[in-house]
């Protein structure tokens, strides 16, 4: 399973989560099979006409996409593309990677 993960800062598995997924500085992806992990610019342009965030998201090819809070028509995009999304109650990357099978269903968005 290849785990996205949106990220503050860039303080490798001590990174501190992001509050809200659009805000991101960094997204961690963690490939559980391989136990491989990687830290990359959150560089996505919401001003592309070519390519929605959503869909830049994509390229990195998530199976789940965990975050703290994330808005109603991104849950939405991502729920039709077929990438799961994971909240739980964790400050930093190491949790999330450590209690991957508690992680819960995030199928709603917040207001921002």
């Amino acid at each position: 399973m290849r785990l996205l993960i949106a990220i503050e800062e860039e303080n490798g598995m001590d990174s501190k989560l992001s509050e809200h997924f659009g805000h991101c500085s960094h997204f961690a992806i963690y490939e559980t099979e391989a136990k491989s992990f990687e830290i990359v610019d959150n560089k996505l342009d919401h001003s592309n006409s070519d390519m929605t965030p959503v869909e830049q998201i994509m390229k990195f090819e998530p199976d789940v996409i965990f975050t703290l809070g994330m808005g109603g028509r991104a849950v939405k995009l991502f729920s039709e593309k077929g990438v799961e999304l994971k909240t739980g109650d964790y400050k930093i990357v190491r949790e999330v990677v450590e209690g991957i099978d508690n992680l819960r269903e995030l199928n709603f968005g917040c207001r921002r």
